[in-house]
């Protein structure tokens, strides 16, 4: 094949693949990225019963820490990563055992989904995500829940997977740009029946960007 037939046909593969897509069913990403199953909460379980009156009341004493010590931040979409310690905290005083996940070769991090892992008897997992929204506008159409590829991905064990938002409403400080925030309201959510959207993207890095045989020009300031 003529190398300009093979440039015709990698743009032809190309536009094919960045074609978005819509409505994947979250299990099957997870099962594709982790080939781990995602567990559907089960409403009329009694241990699933048990299980959510105790994060309800996990629930509750998380408010009443963020209420009696506000998260001071200037961006909104800032308050989500800090309320995850409040989180555990309470989680642990409502009498379940909560702790960062890993991943399957037991390498852990700070950023990436899931945020929390719960364990219980009898192989019952629970990972939950946090997350904030502004109180009274949960149902926008931003983009607002990430999950990317990742050679250390933290779902290495087949279980639930819940998401806990809470409702946020920011108090202006005086003489600053920064706000605090307390809960309003929340929500728990199962995210076995949730649909991601997939769009692709394409980058670089810093060695490939300023090649010298790409400068045309620069110099010190």
């Amino acid at each position: 094949m003529e190398d300009r037939e093979t440039i015709e046909v990698l743009e032809q593969v190309l536009a094919q693949m960045l074609k978005p897509l819509k409505n994947l069913p979250f299990p099957v990403i997870v099962k594709a990225l982790a080939e781990k199953k995602v567990i559907p909460f089960d409403r009329n379980s009694d241990a699933d019963k048990v299980f959510l009156a105790k994060v309800e009341s996990a629930i509750q004493l998380c408010a009443a820490d963020l209420k009696s010590q506000p998260i001071r931040r200037p961006r909104p979409n800032e308050v989500g990563n800090d309320i995850e310690p409040y989180v555990i905290r309470a989680l642990k005083r409502a009498g379940l055992t909560a702790l960062r996940p890993t991943s399957q070769a037991g390498i852990g991090k700070a950023t990436g989904y899931p945020d929390i892992l719960v364990r219980e008897g009898q192989n019952r997992d629970t990972y939950i995500e946090c997350k904030s929204f502004t109180h009274g506008k949960p149902e926008t159409t931003m983009r607002s829940f990430y999950l990317s590829p990742s050679e250390s991905f933290k779902v290495s064990l087949d279980a639930r997977h819940l998401l806990l938002a809470f409702g946020m409403e920011a108090t202006a400080i005086s003489g600053s740009r920064d706000s605090l925030y307390t809960p309003k309201s929340y929500k728990l959510v199962d995210l076995c029946d949730l649909l991601c959207d997939v769009k692709y993207e394409f980058n670089s890095d810093n060695r490939r960007l300023y090649a010298p045989s790409m400068i045309l020009s620069e110099g010190l300031l």
